[in-house]
Parts: structure tokens; C-alpha cells; sequence
């Protein structure tokens, strides 16, 4: 599991966001001032001579922030690739232009299928059509476009719709992400739910070049569904609780990931390297912290026993079994 560095870092800008959704897990995270661009630069600086590759920008809502095209720059001066994880809601023609040129890679959360169910969610009136021509517009800019979806049980039920939705539009990929336990609720979507959100992604997939696969990109234990399915709509553990990532939150901590709250040290002040290579995060990448049953299960090299943050909050320990994983009612899993 021995890493030489994360494959990226992801930054968060600032915490606010124009939309209030009612599944977001920052909806339950004491609000922060947004970072200084200076600070943003220092960082920026520290991550290229540390010998990282990749940059996300996140928030909160990124494009909330003035000054997101001149920190797109300096990371591209530094020879970053750029990410930008956005709603989209605020582009413009204008803002897609003046940003473009220092953007490599756009994720524009889309979690409804049309205006109406945008306003549900805690959006802005007409923001899926602005989404839509956003999307357009980027896809013509020589940007790398996908979409992610939060399998919510309402979009879960809606997965066909979504589905001819997503595949009209000029996005890359489609990426669909596991609902995160948080302190509104701990069982944003059940394990009956999460079977029937499988089996659509794994019928959507069929045809498709393996390129193609719309895939669940955060962690999520095999055992919670038919094994042998999951294992090929899931990316595994991944790109979860800092296997492959590392995550510098508004208050210049070092973190596993967005949601592990564990202060590895301080963005201006530490290395983040030596934060990558701590004690803490060897244990993790070794596959210390997941449940005794799991390391006999032949999938726990991709599945990296689900997400480690949820057993943590919803069976308060890092050694407990994902909430989702069900590892007694599917036995083949066991070499």
C-alpha cells in the first residue's frame, strides 16, 4: 500500500456556499473564514516544491471567490495540474472564459435532474439550465468535464432519468458518490437502497467501454450488495480517507480527508509530505484501521474495508465495519 506522495491535494478555498442541500455533510461543520489568497499562493508554493502534482480547489462553493482565477494561474505557474470542484450555478460565459485557460479538470455536482428539484435541494431558480450551458460551454474550452451525483434514495429512484440526462450532455464522466453519515443523519441511504442503486449503475454500464463507467468514486464496502457487482461499479476505498489524497481544510489544517477530522499539522507550517508520511496515515494505507473480518476478505485490497470515516461515526471506531457492510450475509468474499 506504500505511496510515494498523494496523488493530489485537495484545497478548501473557502467554506460558504450559495446552495444550502439538505445531504450536504459541510451543512454540519462550524463555519470558517475563507482563506487569504496570499496564504492560498504560500500553500500553492509549498505543494509544487514538495513534488505534488495535483491541485482541487473546493469549498464550500469556490466560485464564490473574486480572486479564483488569479489562484488558478499561480497554480498553473507552479506547474499544477488544476481541479475545480464547482456547482456551476455561478459561471458565466465571461467567468468560463477568464477561468478555462488555467483549468484541467471541472466536477460540477449535479444532484437533480431539472430546475424544480434544484430549488428542493437549496438551489437558486433556472440553476440546472445555468449548469447545463455551463457544462457546454467548458466542454468546448479543451476542459476535462464530469458530473457527480450524490445517490440520494430520491435520485436513486430517479437513476433512469438522471441516466438519459447525463448522457445528452458533453461531460466526460459521470461520477456518483455514496451519501456521507452526518450529525442530521446518521443513514442517509439504507443497504436495500444502495442494492438498488448498484444494480442501475451496473445495467447503465453494460455496453459501455470500461472508460465509460459511471462509478462510485468514494468508499463503499463490497459486502453491502452482490460483492461481485459492487466490485465493478465501485472504485473502492481508494480515493477515501487518505489512500491516495490529502485534505487542507479553511483553518490551514492538514487532514486524511474532508471528513476524518485528524490534524496531521498545519498547511503553512508543516510539511505535507511529512503530514503524508506520518504514523497515522502508514497504519491507514496498511489497512490497519478497517474490522477483523475484513482482512480475510479476498476484495479488501480494492474495497479497503468501505469508508473508514463512516464506522467512525456511525460505530465510533476506525476498526468497526462500515455501517453498509455486510459481511455475514455474503460469505463468498472469504478466500
Amino acid at each position: 500500500m506504500a505511496k510515494a506522495k498523494p496523488f493530489e491535494i485537495i484545497l478548501e478555498t473557502n467554506c460558504t456556499c450559495n446552495y444550502s442541500c439538505s445531504f450536504c455533510f459541510a451543512d454540519s461543520i462550524q463555519p470558517k473564514p475563507a482563506l487569504p489568497a496570499k496564504t492560498i499562493e504560500t500553500i500553492i508554493e509549498k505543494i509544487a516544491s514538495e513534488g505534488i502534482d495535483r491541485l482541487r480547489f473546493t469549498g464550500g462553493e469556490p466560485l464564490l471567490r473574486k480572486d479564483l482565477a488569479g489562484l488558478l494561474k499561480f497554480a498553473k505557474k507552479q506547474g499544477l495540474f488544476t481541479s475545480l470542484n464547482t456547482n456551476a450555478s455561478l459561471f458565466s460565459q465571461q467567468k468560463i472564459k477568464e477561468l478555462s485557460p488555467y483549468l484541467d479538470d471541472v466536477l460540477v455536482s449535479m444532484h437533480a435532474i431539472d430546475s424544480a428539484s434544484e430549488q428542493l435541494l437549496g438551489g437558486k431558480p433556472n440553476s440546472f439550465n445555468t449548469k447545463q450551458a455551463a457544462i457546454k460551454a467548458l466542454s468546448k474550452e479543451d476542459v476535462f468535464v464530469r458530473a457527480a451525483t450524490i445517490l440520494t434514495p430520491e435520485n436513486i429512484s430517479q437513476f433512469e432519468l438522471f441516466g438519459k440526462a447525463i448522457e445528452k450532455m458533453p461531460i466526460s464522466q459521470w461520477v456518483l458518490l455514496r451519501p456521507i453519515p452526518n450529525s442530521k443523519n446518521k443513514n442517509p441511504v439504507s443497504i436495500a437502497e444502495m442494492g438498488k442503486a448498484i444494480e442501475k449503475i451496473y445495467e447503465f454500464n453494460k455496453g459501455k467501454k470500461k472508460e465509460e463507467y459511471s462509478l462510485i468514486e468514494n468508499a463503499l464496502p463490497f459486502c453491502c450488495h452482490n460483492p461481485e457487482k459492487t466490485s465493478k461499479v465501485s472504485l473502492g476505498g481508494i480515493r477515501e480517507d487518505g489512500h491516495s489524497t490529502l485534505f487542507i481544510d479553511s483553518s490551514l489544517s492538514i487532514k486524511p480527508s474532508y471528513f476524518l477530522d485528524l490534524k496531521l499539522g498545519n498547511a503553512l507550517n508543516d510539511s505535507i509530505m511529512g503530514a503524508w508520511g506520518s504514523d497515522f496515515m502508514k497504519r491507514m494505507r496498511s489497512l490497519e484501521f478497517i474490522a477483523e473480518q475484513c482482512h480475510k476478505c479476498k476484495y479488501v485490497l480494492e474495497c479497503m474495508g468501505g469508508s473508514r470515516f463512516s464506522a467512525l461515526f456511525c460505530n465510533e471506531s476506525l476498526y468497526a465495519l462500515d455501517p453498509l457492510a455486510m459481511p455475514e450475509k455474503n460469505t463468498s468474499i472469504f478466500a
